[in-house]
Parts: structure tokens; C-alpha cells; sequence
């Protein structure tokens, strides 16, 4: 089989430092890696030997053997003995006629439902007795479990009987210093006076809604989105106008400016990285489009950027907050989806209501956990947490390459899905009659759990969709969960 030439400019040594720069390797398997994915290097081309590789691109052996193993670690190549390496991921290209395919929508206001679904789901999310495939968290096998116990304990020591004592609202000024240092490496300067701790995402979220809306006001989300925020709009009593989501063209911009003009919209929340179900993240040029229409009404954005960290290219996608000039963006974030779920610290960067913010902090819960926030400084302060998101990172996206091989092998030809470049979860379409409720019930019985499209909508649509995580690494027993449902599918597809 001849062997496809390779082209690659611009290579450049980056320096190691503690930022956790690329090495050149990783640069020259990230190329390979899009060839492969774009269809450029195709299933069973052969790749150049080591020996003509590094001789054409004047880099080192043991450079290209370091790439070539990257790459056979995610699943991507294999190695042949006496052969070479081979290119042994196929994705498959979908293009089905029930995507995008619905009229075009009118800006309107929704009555939130599926309330005794997500209940159910939560609750069998807590069972030991069931394979959870739809969690968008991650697995505790991906977590640094030794390294927080050690800060855990570090913490004990410094803080002895403060321990006991609450932290200020705000939050611990240490951590909030070395999250204001954080969001500085993204373009835009903050100090610790600008950060309020919070427990996880999901309180930051809460304390940003209510500091900017009444009951009975109007605000706008996307119309998939993690359902705890629908539960939380519906319980504050709030109105929502939710903003399609297009499987090709991300999130309708055009339906939101007309939300904006023909409603009187209080506050917008939008995920804008690696949205929860969807995946899709907005461009920098979309973020940077609904900074300027948010800016033209004076509405607030609440950011949701819980899962911005986990991206599976070189460079960290950008947020709203980096181009807001008029302090309307309150930026959400957390660590529980990167580094330590059960402590619950999340943040809120609320710009101009920072004080607002504080004063519901203060009145709702006096503080966080003074325990949970001197662990993470402690585990921040040894220069850990850029190495463990990076092979956070890299576990993801090989896992994520894993499961799409399976879900493209077992599950029924005609479905859609998108690979995701960042977080952890696949959203997956089958046809447009198809009852994803039939098929949770269906996986329920053989200990499986996936989570139905319908309970992330906020207008009770996508019933035809589920949201499948690939937190967990690729076992024996998740590859045979993954062909059971895809043999549950192919058998309701069958009797429908």
C-alpha cells in the first residue's frame, strides 16, 4: 500500500515551562490527529516510518515515536510488527434528513415540565446497582485522589481550629487570588475583590438570577441546556424564551437579538463551551456578537462556563466575560466537572452586581465549606492542577474517540451525532419517531443508564435523542454496556 505524503509547516519547539506548554510531538499528533478525523488519512493508510519521517521534517526519532505512540494511546493508529504503523479510526460521516429540518421558530415564552423524569433519573444516578452512562462528570478513577487526601490534610494542619470557624462570604481570598489569576491567563484582569465563592455552579447560577430578576420576570437560555437550570428558573418563579440550538449552526444568534427586541428580557443564561447536552460551544466571533447585543439592551448574561477546562484541542476556548467592556457578564464556573465534585466550590464573577451577589451569598448560606477551599489552595499551590487538566484532558478525548468507535460499530445506522471537542458527553439522534423514553426503560432493565433527550429541552421536544458521558474509561464491562443499548435501539427501531 503506498504510502500518503504528509505535509507540515510551522513547526515550532515550545519551551517547557510551568504553564504546561505543547512539546513538539504533541504538535505533530494533534496534525496527524485532524488529518485522521477530516478524512485526509483514511482507514488502513499506511504512515511514513520513523526513520523517513524524521528525515523529511529534520526532527528527531524517538520526537516521531513519541507522536506515533500518542496517537496509538487514543485508539487512532496501530502498530504492526515487520509492517509500520496503520490508521485504524474510521469516523463516519451522517447525513440524515430529520437534522434541522423544523420550521423556523418564533421567539416565545415556555412552561417548563419533566419534573418526575429528572427525579427518577437523579435518583437512580445515586444506585450502585446500575452501569451510569450519562453522568457529565467525572470518574473518580480520572481524579487525583492521593494528591487532594495529602491537601486535605495540609489544610487540617494550617488552618487547625479555624477549621471550625465560617470563611468570610466572599470566600476564601487565597483561593479567590489564584482564581483571579486563572481568568487573567484568558485576556482580562481581575482581582479578588471580583470573586465570590460559591457552592459548585449550579448556587453560582442561583445567586447571579436572583441578584438580577423578579418573580415573574422573562429570561432567556438555551433551549437544551442541563436540566437542574430549568428547575432553578422554575423556581424562582421566572418566565423563559429558550433559543434553539441547530445541530450545524450552534445557538440561533438571530432568534435571540429578536428575543431581545420584541420582549422585555431581564437576564440571559447561556452555556458557552461544550454546552450540556449538545456539546457545541459558540465561536469567538458568536461570543464576542452576543457581547455586543447583551451591551445594546443593557441584559445581563449569566455565563455558564463549568466545562470550558476540558477542551481537546491546543488552546482553551474563549468566554463573553473576556469581551465585556460594561461589567454585564456574570461568569459562572466551578471545579466539580475538573478536579473534586464532592467539595462543592464553584465561583461567580459577577461584575457590576458583585455586591448584590454577595449579599444573597451572605443571606442564603454565610459561606462555603472553610475546609474544601484551604484544600484546594493547598493542592493549587504545588503547581498541580495544569498537569492533572491536561491528562484529564487527554483521557477524555481518547475516551471520547473510544466510544464513538463503539457507538458507530453497535448502535443503528441510521443515527447523528457530532464528536464533541471538549467535555464529556455524546448527544446522540436516532430517528424522528424514535422514543428515547422506550429506550431508558429498556436499559433501566438490563442495570443501564442513559439519560432521554426530552429531559433537557425546554420546550418537552428532542424526544427522539439521548445524552450518553464517556467519563468513564473504555473497560470490558462499559464496551458491552455500549452494544447492549445499541442492540436495545436496533430492536425499538425495529418494532416501531
Amino acid at each position: 500500500m503506498a504510502v500518503k505524503q504528509i505535509q507540515f509547516f510551522n513547526f515550532v519547539p515550545y519551551q517547557i515551562s510551568m504553564k504546561v506548554a505543547n512539546f513538539l510531538y504533541e504538535d505533530i499528533a494533534t496534525h496527524l490527529e485532524e488529518e485522521i478525523l477530516n478524512g485526509v488519512l483514511q482507514l488502513g493508510d499506511k504512515l511514513p516510518s520513523v526513520r523517513m519521517f524524521s528525515k523529511q521534517h529534520n526532527v528527531s526519532a524517538s520526537t516521531i515515536f513519541q507522536a506515533y505512540y500518542a496517537l496509538e494511546s487514543k485508539g487512532l493508529i496501530e502498530a504492526r510488527p515487520k509492517s509500520g504503523y496503520y490508521v485504524m479510526y474510521q469516523p463516519k460521516k451522517y447525513t440524515p434528513s430529520f437534522i434541522d429540518s423544523a420550521e423556523k421558530q418564533i421567539p416565545a415564552i415556555h412552561e417548563l415540565t419533566t419534573d418526575a423524569m429528572i427525579s427518577h433519573i437523579v435518583d437512580l444516578l445515586s444506585s450502585e446497582h446500575y452501569i451510569r452512562l450519562s453522568s457529565a462528570q467525572p470518574d473518580l478513577s480520572l481524579l487525583p485522589t492521593a494528591s487532594l487526601q495529602k491537601s486535605i490534610k495540609s489544610a487540617l494542619t494550617t488552618l487547625g481550629a479555624d477549621i471550625l470557624n465560617y470563611d468570610h462570604p466572599t470566600g476564601n481570598v487565597t483561593l479567590r487570588q489564584l482564581i483571579a489569576g486563572q481568568q487573567t491567563k484568558l485576556g482580562k484582569a481581575f482581582t479578588s475583590k471580583d470573586i465570590v465563592i460559591t457552592a459548585g455552579c449550579t448556587e453560582a447560577l442561583t445567586l447571579c438570577l436572583q441578584a438580577v430578576t423578579q418573580k415573574g420576570d422573562v429570561v432567556i437560555s438555551d433551549s437544551l441546556t442541563y436540566y437542574g437550570i430549568h428547575q432553578i428558573i422554575k423556581d424562582l418563579g421566572l418566565k423563559v424564551i429558550p433559543v434553539p440550538i441547530h445541530a450545524t449552526a450552534g445557538l440561533d444568534l438571530n432568534f435571540l437579538k429578536r428575543s431581545l427586541e420584541t420582549f422585555p428580557v431581564k437576564a440571559c443564561l447561556l452555556t458557552t463551551n461544550f454546552n450540556n447536552p449538545t456539546g457545541m460551544s459558540l465561536t469567538t466571533d458568536q461570543k464576542k456578537e452576543l457581547v455586543q447585543l447583551i451591551t445594546k439592551h443593557e441584559v445581563p448574561l449569566i455565563e455558564d462556563d463549568v466545562y470550558g477546562e476540558l477542551y481537546f484541542g491546543k488552546h482553551r476556548p474563549s468566554t463573553c466575560k473576556q469581551f465585556d467592556t460594561e461589567d454585564l457578564v456574570m461568569y459562572c464556573s466551578s471545579f466539580s466537572k475538573t478536579l473534586a465534585p464532592g467539595y462543592r466550590i464553584g465561583y461567580a464573577i459577577p461584575g457590576k452586581f458583585t455586591e448584590t451577589v454577595t449579599r444573597l451569598k451572605r443571606i442564603h448560606s454565610l459561606g462555603s465549606s472553610t475546609l474544601s477551599q484551604q484544600a484546594l489552595v493547598g493542592f493549587f499551590s504545588k503547581g498541580r492542577y495544569p498537569y492533572h487538566l491536561k491528562k484529564l484532558r487527554h483521557t477524555l478525548h481518547s475516551n471520547m474517540l473510544a466510544y464513538c468507535k463503539l457507538i458507530y460499530e453497535y448502535f443503528p445506522e441510521d443515527i447523528y451525532f457530532v464528536p464533541p471537542t471538549g467535555g464529556y458527553i455524546l448527544w446522540i439522534a436516532f430517528p424522528e419517531d424514535f422514543d428515547s423514553v422506550a429506550l431508558f426503560e429498556a436499559a433501566k432493565e438490563q442495570q443501564l443508564i442513559i439519560a432521554p433527550g426530552q429531559i433537557f429541552s425546554m420546550n418537552d421536544t428532542h424526544k427522539n435523542y439521548i445524552r450518553l458521558s464517556f467519563s468513564k474509561p473504555l473497560t470490558e464491562s462499559i464496551e458491552k454496556a455500549i452494544q447492549v443499548l445499541g442492540s436495545l435501539a436496533k430492536a425499538l427501531i425495529v418494532e416501531g
